[in-house]
């Protein structure tokens, strides 16, 4: 059974108390990271002056390591448990990241939270041990949720993936991608700074964060002096552009007619497949052509595909040390299945566990 965990990925210093302001751990996430206490996701929203998010960080930032951090808080590992983790970059970083986090993420992780936002004590400790740690082009973690998930998809397929700061498309056979159809592209933040430079144009915007403009896209509206302001004649506007102006051509760039003769369908997933008049978009351009279905839950499709990844090289592994039992091949202590995606505007942390 998938269980995930999604969080703003912001975040903002802290030096005062904060008990019981929260009623689980998921909305009083309070981590220390280099002597500094930090709100992280929702509380960051609900009791900050400013959060904020660092756009594209590279993981030795220290913006990477608190979210990971957070994120191997809320998996709750039994005892003798240890992680196999599987996390993801677009194609665009995957190369140029991938053996930095691994030497990041793999081994004892000792997290300091305060759990007093929640109700528990204020210098809380947990061990998390991370004993296998793979690392997947993003889009990859995708199709392998529509492939190996709920969906079961087995024929050849268009992906595209909406994330805040990138756009990747692929196309999907049985057999593996198509490496000559991978394209990325920019993501939802080029709507979002279309509709942020057109409201400046008559408002004073306060030196709201881009996470705050970011959340009042998400919404439809703006409180902008006391007033509220709808968005939503201009969000789809910016959207539509962002289409014509990014997506279509990269898409134009990325698939060849042949493409069309092998894939009859086209999943959209990532937080941008949220936006109705977007997704609308797609419907539009390849009416009559392919059919476009939206993943369920589509912003948490890249972790589901990392924690499916997971489970299967677990399982492979517990197959293989049962047939070579009599060589002495060791126990080893039993393995959590975690997915982790630390996006530019949520961070989604996947767990599988069986439902006996």
């Amino acid at each position: 059974m998938l269980k995930s965990y999604v969080f703003p990925s912001v975040y903002e210093a802290i030096n005062r108390e904060l008990p019981n302001v929260a009623d689980n751990i998921l909305n009083g996430i309070r981590v220390k990271v280099n002597d500094e206490d930090y709100m992280v996701g929702n509380l960051a929203l609900t009791e900050g002056y400013s959060p904020h998010k660092n756009f594209n960080g590279a993981p030795t930032e220290n913006e990477y390591n608190l979210l990971s951090k957070a994120s191997l808080l809320l998996t709750q590992p039994k005892r003798d448990e240890e992680l196999f983790l599987t996390t993801g970059f677009p194609f665009s970083t995957y190369l140029l990241y991938r053996e930095q986090v691994k030497d990041q993420l793999l081994g004892t992780h000792n997290i300091l939270y305060d759990a007093s936002t929640f109700g528990g004590t204020v210098n809380a400790k947990k061990e998390i041990i991370v004993s296998k740690v793979e690392i997947l082009p993003e889009i990859l973690g995708c199709i392998t949720a529509i492939r190996e998930g709920g969906i079961q998809e087995k024929d050849n397929f268009f992906i595209v993936s909406l994330g805040y700061g990138t756009c990747e498309v692929v196309v999907s056979t049985r057999s593996g991608i198509i490496n000559r159809s991978a394209v990325s592209t920019q993501g939802i933040r080029h709507a979002v700074n279309i509709l942020s430079n057109e409201l400046q144009k008559n408002l004073y915007l306060n030196l709201k964060t881009e996470h705050q403009i970011d959340v009042a896209f998400q919404r439809g509206n703006i409180i902008v002096n006391r007033t509220n302001r709808n968005l939503s004649e201009i969000r789809e506007k910016a959207l539509k552009t962002y289409y014509h102006d990014i997506i279509s051509p990269a898409m134009r760039k990325a698939f060849l007619d042949d493409d069309f003769n092998k894939c009859s369908k086209m999943y959209v997933v990532g937080g941008g497949a949220l936006y109705p008049e977007l997704v609308d978009c797609f419907r539009q351009e390849f009416n009559g052509i392919v059919s476009i279905e939206t993943y369920p839950e589509p912003e948490k499709c890249a972790s589901h595909g990392y924690c499916l990844n997971s489970r299967q090289k677990i399982a492979g592994s517990f197959k293989s040390n049962v047939k070579n039992a009599d060589e002495g091949v060791v126990s080893r202590n039993p393995q959590l299945a975690v997915g982790l995606d630390i996006g530019n505007a949520n961070t989604c942390v996947t767990v599988y566990r069986n439902e006996d």
